[in-house]
């Protein structure tokens, strides 16, 4: 699809080289400008563990806001419209008018307990699937404009790709800006906190002696701790540490992305990923459990 708008914002989208903190933030404009949506929300499901979080492109109210996830949770196996299973959506955009017609959509629970206390009217959505992720991106009109047109649902079905590249590019940026301790912390859970502190130190090419000298222990302890490491990670040898510790390692264990604490992310203090700020507009993030399937 060849359209001037469509190709803006894949421009935009690939110049942010965004990571997951900032991933947010970017989709929210470009989304809004490309459908003409009021709000935009982000949900990242995490199917390993069944968490996922929630981020809006408004401000509202805290206790409204989860209110409604709970009754989204509550309702969300009506329709296959409202699961978000990827099998479901597919490669499409869908509307909400593509399934419920004007008088059926404000008879429904989920839209009288989720949509319209928050005056959400239209809604046209999205799902990308990568790995043990699934992305839902959902563009949202009030209550009094007009349903989405064939236009702007292919629009948004044209872009969808390129948001899935996106998203698998900002996973990768989030892992690569690991630190060594942080690597060898989600790769060997078993590993205790001083025991990451002395594999990262000797992944950095520090003798015994620096080792003992920065920690303010003897050196019998360090090669203690050397030996304990090289037990529960399978190696035998110093180099081994030091590899592991600058490669992507198993993320078998690892929490979803989303929470990892990655120094390396230059948002300012605070709760990070809890509060995304753009301007004068405030982001906020819901985390909850999912119940299990």
């Amino acid at each position: 699809m060849r359209d001037p708008d469509l190709l803006e914002e894949i421009v935009r989208l690939y110049e942010s080289e965004s990571d997951l903190l900032g991933l947010p933030e970017v989709v929210f404009d470009s989304v809004a400008r490309l459908v003409d949506a009021d709000v935009v929300t982000y949900t990242e499901f995490h199917h390993q563990t069944h968490d996922f979080r929630s981020v809006m492109s408004i401000d509202d109210d805290p206790a409204q806001r989860k209110a409604g996830l709970a009754a989204f949770v509550r309702h969300r196996d009506s329709h296959p419209f409202w699961q978000g299973d990827p099998v479901f959506f597919g490669e499409r955009a869908l509307r909400e008018s593509d399934f419920f017609g004007e008088d059926e959509f404000m008879s429904l629970p989920i839209a009288r307990e989720v949509f319209l206390p928050s005056r959400a009217r239209r809604i046209m959505s999205i799902m990308l699937q990568h790995g043990d992720y699934a992305l839902s991106i959902s563009a949202y009109r009030l209550v009094g404009r007009a349903a989405y047109s064939d236009r702007q649902r292919d629009l948004l079905q044209a872009y969808r790709p390129h948001l899935l590249r996106a998203y698998r590019q900002a996973q990768q940026r989030t892992i690569d800006q690991l630190g060594p301790a942080e690597r060898l912390h989600y790769a060997f859970p078993d590993l205790t906190p001083r025991q990451v502190e002395v594999a990262a130190a000797l992944a950095l090419g520090l003798s015994n002696d620096r080792i003992a000298a920065e920690l303010g222990v003897s050196l019998d302890t360090v090669k203690a701790h050397l030996k304990a490491i090289f037990g529960k990670t399978g190696t035998d040898s110093r180099l081994a540490v030091a590899a592991i510790a600058h490669a992507v390692p198993p993320f078998s264990q690892m929490p979803p992305l989303w929470k990892l604490n990655v120094s390396a992310w230059s948002a300012p203090a605070g709760p990070p990923a809890d509060q995304l700020r753009s301007g004068n507009h405030q982001r906020h993030a819901c985390r909850i459990k999912c119940p299990q399937a």
